[in-house]
């Protein structure tokens, strides 16, 4: 059963994955952002996002202990990086709104997290899937963690030019002052 579970978490983060870099290849057949909530583009990313986000929690209780990270530690350093990463990407998720944090459109935030971070919940998820990954010392998970945090690392980059699109210079004035991934200094313009 392990295996299996392994097997179909992978392939949904490979379908994210690939699903990503098809946007990033031809952006006329947009995945990501999801052009409205009723596309199948929405249900297939969301899909796959809950399939692959239960199979990597699964795979850290059924894989438990099987790296070699087995130190106490890790229950410290990774618990706080999950507590860390849920407080960065609840905090966006508080700033930008449910509708825009379901890839829907939206008006331009410039504040709260995203003074630091043009991608708080980008940031916030690869910090918990690390802490996951770390806690449970899970061969399995790590690479399905491994696997989610590129889907992490690459999604604003499918985002960026359909931001330009939609608020022109004042994303670009946006993109100048604040980074992709994270400052601890917050710019004003």
């Amino acid at each position: 059963m392990k295996a299996l579970l392994f097997f179909a978490t992978v392939i949904c983060e490979f379908l994210l994955g690939g699903s990503l870099i098809l946007t990033l290849a031809v952006p006329s057949k947009r995945i990501w952002p999801p052009p409205s909530k009723r596309s199948w583009q929405y249900y297939y990313t969301w899909g796959l996002t809950i399939a692959a986000t239960a199979g990597t929690l699964a795979l850290g209780v059924l894989d438990w202990d099987s790296f070699v990270l087995n130190h106490w530690l890790r229950f410290p350093i990774g618990g706080g990086l999950i507590l860390l990463g849920t407080a960065f990407a609840l905090w966006g998720v508080w700033t930008l709104g449910v509708h825009q944090t379901l890839g829907l459109e939206g008006r331009l935030v410039t504040g709260g997290a995203y003074r630091y971070s043009r991608n708080p919940q980008y940031v916030g998820d690869i910090l918990i899937l690390a802490g996951y990954a770390l806690v449970t010392n899970s061969v399995l998970t790590t690479i399905t963690s491994l696997l989610g945090m590129v889907w992490f690392f690459l999604a604003p980059f499918t985002e960026e030019p359909w931001l330009r699109e939609r608020f022109g210079d004042e994303y670009e004035a946006y993109m100048r002052r604040v980074p992709r991934f994270i400052s601890l200094r917050a710019r004003r313009e």
